[in-house]
């Protein structure tokens, strides 16, 4: 029976006061060099341990991740595309529009009559405008940043088109 060890009660049996003072002074001196070993053993640890691998590793990757982010290299970037031709905006611009019309005429057919405004056929695409000249006859002009087209109901609107058409696959329109 231990009688230092922590799960038993202590049970020394000392009846004078400086007994007492004396077990307590060397309980408390031992506990104070088993906490400055314990310390000193840290510290020598912390020391062995310095600056390892994984930490010369950890510090390399971090900086070059700081210097991709500030001053990416050439390959890293991404170069935006510029504008499409003015044949291929026109092309789109003509399918917009075509699609546009399509809301119109079935407008018509629903009502009889062309809508008042663009937007009683449905939502308008972007750059649309719309002029209604009477009740069966309307005009569309679609507009973008270099090109502006105009339509007219009373012209064939697969005319109007045409390298509209492009855009699509042609196995869509046939």
């Amino acid at each position: 029976m231990d009688p230092t060890s922590p799960s038993e009660p202590l049970d020394l049996g000392i009846s004078k006061v400086g007994e007492r003072d004396a077990a307590l002074a060397a309980v408390l001196r031992d506990q104070t060099e088993k906490a400055e070993v314990e310390v000193h053993a840290r510290k020598a640890r912390v020391r062995r341990q310095g600056l390892g691998f994984w930490h010369f590793a950890l510090m390399i990757a971090t900086a070059i991740s700081v210097w991709i982010w500030l001053w990416p290299p050439g390959v890293l970037v991404v170069a935006l595309p510029g504008p499409p031709p003015v044949e291929e905006e026109e092309a789109a611009l003509r399918l917009v529009m075509y699609f546009q019309a399509q809301k119109i005429e079935q407008y018509l057919i629903d009502t009889g009559h062309v809508p008042l405004a663009l937007d009683d056929a449905g939502p308008a695409f972007r750059g649309m405008e719309y002029i209604r000249l009477t009740n069966s006859d309307y005009r569309i002009l679609g507009r973008t940043g270099r090109v502006t087209l105009s339509y007219s109901s009373v012209e064939p609107l697969d005319t109007f088109v045409g390298a509209g058409a492009s855009v699509l696959n042609p196995w869509v329109l046939n």
